[in-house]
């Protein structure tokens, strides 16, 4: 079985040919896909002001989401090196202090969340920052994941009323619609938490 420590609260695990991350000794998250950038997509996404993963998203090639149906012999890319890409991005985002611009929104908050319930001080330190500062960023998909998956129940009331203060009402008005509409879809199927 290969694990790999990122630090005292987090490792991940390639168990059964898929990487599961670990908190604080609890399996919390399988990571679902990697999200490939082909050489031709390249000068596009240099080309744009992209701050965060998320943005890129709609760019990058996810051939490989979704793809558990697959015959491990027809998988692009073999379940080792999928599991040593991902840890490689954790321990990159836990190098930069759990900077969620790093990680899709889907992965970086569940995982912040679930650090900083268990105790890690930096988790502890950025997590309010952190939604405050991706809400305000304006990009509409982490600002509706936000809302919807209860994220802004951490703030309190002054830094509430402060992520919302520069939204003008079209901004507004768009995001009740998005948190509205996926109030309705299923779950987020990127990452799957375990409770126990």
């Amino acid at each position: 079985m290969n694990e790999f420590k990122i630090n005292e609260y987090i490792k991940l695990k390639l168990e059964q040919n898929k990487v599961n991350i670990y908190i604080d000794g609890k399996k919390i998250i399988q990571c679902k896909y990697l999200l490939l950038q082909k050489p031709q997509d390249n000068q596009t996404v240099q080309e744009e002001n992209i701050s965060s993963i998320d943005q890129i998203t709609e760019k990058l090639d996810k051939s490989l989401e979704m793809n558990d149906s697959l015959d491990p012999q027809d998988h692009p890319i073999d379940p080792e090196t999928e599991f040593w890409a991902h840890c490689s991005n954790i321990q990159a985002w836990a190098e930069n202090n759990y900077n969620t611009q790093m990680l899709h929104v889907n992965l970086s908050f569940p995982l912040l969340k679930r650090l900083t319930v268990a105790g890690d001080p930096l988790a502890k330190e950025v997590f309010k920052s952190e939604i405050i500062k991706r809400f305000r960023s304006g990009d509409l998909n982490v600002m509706t994941f936000l809302t919807k998956e209860g994220y802004l129940e951490f703030l309190d009331w002054d830094e509430g009323v402060f992520i919302y203060k520069d939204l003008d009402f079209e901004t507004r008005k768009e995001l009740q619609q998005r948190v509205k509409e996926a109030a309705k879809a299923p779950r987020d199927t990127f990452i799957i938490e375990h409770e126990d």
